[in-house]
């Protein structure tokens, strides 16, 4: 194991579990969770250095989760995935202070990449 620890949030069990399988096949230390209070919890008691987010979710969106990820930890990184890239989406996500927007479905050959060069290479 690397050392790494990152979360994947998001609402769609399928994507949570592709996202968090692609991410621990590289040797990275994967939790997930389904919504934003869950990944609060598990934010307060896990050290994180990356967080994987859906834009979309019931409840509370990505965007007002990593607001209040940021104002605890302004340390752990955020990066969104949606399948709404638009202006509409992608500024929210960019001033709440996300490192970058990806779209779904997830690309691989995007997503890996970013995350080695937001935490190190596995």
């Amino acid at each position: 194991m690397t050392g790494y620890r990152l979360l994947v949030v998001d609402d769609d069990r399928g994507n949570c579990a592709l996202v968090s399988k692609m991410l621990s096949d590289q040797g990275y230390e994967v939790d997930v969770a389904n919504d934003g209070p869950t990944a609060l919890d598990m934010i307060e008691t896990n050290p994180y250095d990356l967080v994987v987010l859906d834009y979309q979710m019931p409840g509370m969106d990505g965007v007002e989760l990593y607001r209040r990820i940021s104002e605890r930890h302004p340390e752990i990184v955020g990066v969104f995935l949606t399948a709404f890239t638009t202006l509409d989406t992608v500024y929210p996500a960019i001033a709440a202070g996300v490192k970058r927007v990806l779209a779904k479905p997830v690309n691989r050959a995007e997503l890996l990449p970013l995350v080695e060069e937001i935490v190190g290479r596995p």
